[in-house]
Order: structure tokens, then C-alpha cells, then sequence
């Protein structure tokens, strides 16, 4: 390939890309099902590879394995070989996530809302549901007790609420004070990355002051804010210093490539 040609990817690739760069060497992350498996694998192949990765099943500090494949999901035997510490659900969410030790989450949602909420339970009224999701897993844990955490959510107008239909996952619950007032400690800077950009949350502080509110910070390659807004079912905030997010690199992509060779994360045609 020339250095003149550009690469050819797909908004799940670019998604998982920018998810990664978000993770830092010193990190200890509770990896949720999905596309965060394939991000925090990136990651710790090329830009944190200090940092510990951790699934709810209870392996600990994970090593990619010599083949270089990303696991498919939380428990799986893979995650065995070479990690620092095999335990149990309790030992993941008990000690690492609720013991304060998990300084980020990387989870995928059905839905999230303007606060940062997610939603992996059900669709439309929780008695009378218009379809039944996974579930929590560790979804509630880590909102309540991760010191950060960093939704990957694909850019659909389906999945974007004012409110979600049903709260597994405290974000900044109903705005300002609302982790205190749930005694919960502040948490941030949180993110929510998509297939075409980045959102931030305005409050400088983890929840007390600032809106708590979902904002536009970042761009993906050939995005516009009317892309964005175009999907978004209310007046969403927009930074004043929006930034351009980096197309992927040569590494990035091939690597990418690699870990999920067999496109188990990234199904085509199902991300937008």
C-alpha cells in the first residue's frame, strides 16, 4: 500500500480505534461484551500495554494470546492463559470494580440518555416490554462504582434518548448532585464513543456542578455536527472546541484486522 492511498475502514473500525486511544497504561478496566473486547484489546496491543483488563467472569490482567485474537466474550477460556489471576465474579466486580480499583469501564449499550445512563435491560415499559435485552451484567457495578467509563454506542436515533426506557447503568443519574444524592462518588471525565463521534459530559467535576449533559467533542474524518444532530432527539450541547479525531493509522487498522480477523465484533452491515 502507498503512502498516498487512504485505508479503507468502516465505522466500527473507527469506533473501536478512538474507544482504544481513550485507555491509559495505568489503567485496571472492566471490559464489557462486544466491541469493547476487540477497543481494549487494541489497546493494550499498541496504546496501554500496561494496563489490566479485567471481564466480570473473574480473569485478571489478561495476555493477548501468541495468535493475536480478541476474545468473543467475557468468559471465555482464552482469557486464561497468561492472566496474573484467575477468580471469579466476585473477585471482579466485588473487589476490583465496587472496591474503588477499576479506574475505568468500557461498555457497550442499547441505549444511553443526555446524562450518561445506559440501558441493557428492556425496550419500552419494563412490564410490558417491546423487546427483552441481556440484561446488567456488570453494567450497574460499574456505574456505580468505576471511576470512569467510556460507552461505545453506535450513532442511531433508536439508541439516543432524553431519558432511557430503563436505567441499568448510573451515569449522572437526573444532573447535578444526582451520584451524591444516590450515594454514589462523582465519576469522570466520562465518554460516549460512536460510529461518528465522541461525546463528553459537561461537568468539571464528576457530577456536582455543569449540566451532566451529553456533548459533541469530537469528529470523526468526513463527519459534520448536522450528522450528529441529525440523530439526536434533543438540543444537544456542542463544545465551543470541537476537535477533528484522527483517522485510524496503518497500525491501528491492521492490528484491528487481526484481533477480530473473523469479523466476530464487527458484523458487516450491522453498524452504521
Amino acid at each position: 500500500m502507498s503512502s498516498g492511498t487512504p485505508l479503507v475502514y468502516d465505522p466500527i473500525d473507527m469506533m473501536c480505534i478512538a474507544a482504544a486511544r481513550e485507555l491509559l497504561n495505568d489503567d485496571a478496566v472492566l471490559v464489557g461484551m462486544g466491541p469493547p473486547l476487540l477497543a481494549c484489546a487494541l489497546s493494550k496491543q499498541i496504546h496501554a500495554p500496561g494496563m489490566t483488563y479485567v471481564t466480570e467472569s473473574g480473569p485478571i490482567d489478561w495476555v493477548l494470546d501468541p495468535e493475536l485474537q480478541a476474545p468473543i466474550q467475557i468468559a471465555e477460556a482464552k482469557l486464561a492463559e497468561g492472566a496474573s489471576m484467575l477468580g471469579d465474579m466476585i473477585d471482579a466486580l466485588g473487589v476490583i470494580v465496587m472496591g474503588g480499583r477499576a479506574t475505568a469501564a468500557v461498555l457497550q449499550s442499547a441505549q444511553i440518555d443526555r446524562l450518561g445512563n445506559m440501558n441493557t435491560m428492556v425496550i419500552g415499559d419494563y412490564t410490558k416490554f417491546d423487546r427483552r435485552l441481556p440484561g446488567t451484567g456488570g453494567h450497574a457495578d460499574s456505574g456505580a462504582s468505576a471511576q470512569r467509563v467510556i460507552s461505545t454506542v453506535p450513532l442511531e436515533a433508536r439508541r439516543f434518548k432524553k431519558r432511557v426506557d430503563f436505567r441499568t447503568t448510573a451515569g449522572y443519574i437526573d444532573g447535578p448532585g444526582g451520584r451524591t444524592n444516590a450515594g454514589l462518588n462523582p465519576q469522570g471525565p466520562n465518554l460516549c464513543v460512536t460510529t461518528a463521534c465522541v461525546f463528553s459530559y459537561d461537568t468539571p467535576d464528576g457530577g456536582e456542578t455543569g449540566s451532566c449533559e451529553m456533548t459533541l467533542a469530537g469528529l470523526f474524518p468526513g463527519k459534520y455536527i448536522e450528522d450528529i444532530t441529525a440523530e439526536i432527539p434533543w438540543a444537544l450541547r456542542i463544545s465551543d472546541n470541537v476537535r477533528e479525531i484522527a483517522p485510524p493509522t496503518t497500525e491501528e487498522l491492521e492490528m484491528l484486522n487481526l484481533l477480530d480477523r473473523d469479523y466476530v465484533h464487527r458484523t458487516p452491515g450491522r453498524y452504521k
